[in-house]
């Protein structure tokens, strides 16, 4: 456990490194490289495009279809041999947000082809490339780091919320990695194979006997918990793809267990409301709020559609709706104080903002932080009563 007087020590440190310049450490050891891009998805193609405007030139895409088309560059299998000379030479990126796991098994079968130089986005330090709109692809918040000054107070706030020393230790390196811009700087993740799970919150049990999954994708949430033999008696699941809910009903038929249902195609909010969204492929979210989005998500306040419900356990990964989603759902969660796992990472704000709101709803939670993405990403606030 960390001293009382450590901790205010390092909180402080935090606050004047916030008033210093980042030093901006390099691509440079990329630059004449030649330069492979595993992954011809959206983000494999978002990461081509930022290289280019950078006068940055990949060869082409590792892709396990190497049929696909309509791409500037050709797309290889990674045993081709056409690839064998760049084997101990070319830089592979691995373009996708591959959580631990598939990190070090994709690493594990290139390196068994031949391939010696391959980085992950985490290991890519972006900052001397004009790289904002590939980043924001990944961050979808507008919040801009220097305003970390401004917000001391709450930073202050949210830090004491944490008991654990590796818990504030967290905190501050993740706000330190967004003021200098540095990806490498974030800590190592869990496996995201644990996410909602709360596996190693000491002195916690979760409780997910009656489950409202916000952000419910295409169950797999819902698929996790019941393979790891966790109990659920009655599950609600607000989705706004109708494709994706259909997939959700057919999982829920295998489970007669779950004695109740609600499978909305609705997104969470405060009020009743149409957003505009766009829907994506890529990684485990389905749809992401954008005002020139052609598609219309009609949006409602938890506290307003689930009257008896009685949740145990909400968790919420809904790109950034989740201040909005918590507050219409604040009659909810002050009357059966459900445990809570709110996802922090789509805005940095909300690395402080949403364990305030948590706390201001229920005084009495206990807040863990816990992270099962590399570069901050899938980060969660779980919240014990």
């Amino acid at each position: 456990m960390m001293r009382s007087n450590d901790c205010e020590e390092r909180l402080e440190n935090f606050f004047h490194a916030l008033h210093t310049i980042p030093v901006t450490k390099g691509f440079s050891d990329f630059q004449g490289r030649d330069i492979f891009l595993y992954g011809a998805g959206n983000l494999g193609k978002k990461l081509y495009d930022c290289l280019l405007q950078n006068k940055i030139q990949p060869i082409g895409f590792i892709d396990r279809d190497a049929g696909k088309r309509n791409l500037p560059v050709p797309v290889y299998a990674a045993d081709a041999t056409v690839l064998e000379p760049y084997h101990q030479s070319a830089v592979i990126i691995l373009a996708g947000l591959f959580g631990r796991t598939q990190d070090n098994a994709i690493r594990h079968i290139l390196k068994e082809y031949g391939f010696v130089h391959v980085y992950a986005l985490h290991e890519i330090n972006w900052q001397v490339l004009e790289s904002r709109a590939f980043l924001a692809h990944m961050f979808i918040g507008s919040y801009d780091p220097v305003h970390l000054i401004r917000d001391e107070e709450k930073i202050r706030a949210t830090y004491a919320f944490f008991s654990s020393e590796e818990e504030r230790n967290f905190l501050l390196t993740c706000l330190t990695a967004y003021h200098a811009h540095d990806v490498t700087m974030f800590p190592v993740p869990l496996p995201l194979e644990e996410q909602y799970l709360a596996a190693d919150i000491p002195n916690e049990q979760a409780d997910y006997r009656r489950f409202i999954d916000c952000g419910a994708y295409d169950g797999d949430t819902l698929r996790s918990l019941l393979h790891h033999g966790k109990q659920i008696e009655a599950y609600a699941a607000f989705e706004p793809q109708e494709d994706l809910c259909a997939r959700i009903h057919t999982d829920l038929q295998k489970h007669p267990s779950i004695r109740t249902a609600h499978i909305l195609p609705l997104g969470v909010s405060d009020r009743y409301e149409k957003l505009h969204f766009t829907a994506v492929t890529d990684g485990r979210s389905a749809a992401k709020a954008d005002a020139a989005g052609t598609d219309v998500l009609p949006c409602v306040p938890i506290d307003a559609v689930l009257h008896g419900f009685a949740p145990t356990f909400i968790k919420m990964d809904i790109e950034g709706m989740e201040p909005k989603a918590l507050q219409g759902a604040a009659a909810t969660i002050r009357t059966h104080r459900p445990q809570l796992a709110i996802c922090v990472y789509h805005d940095i704000s909300h690395l402080f903002e949403i364990p305030k709101q948590i706390k201001e709803l229920y005084a009495g939670y206990r807040l863990y932080i816990r992270n099962y993405q590399y570069m901050g990403l899938e980060t969660v606030v779980y919240a014990f009563p």
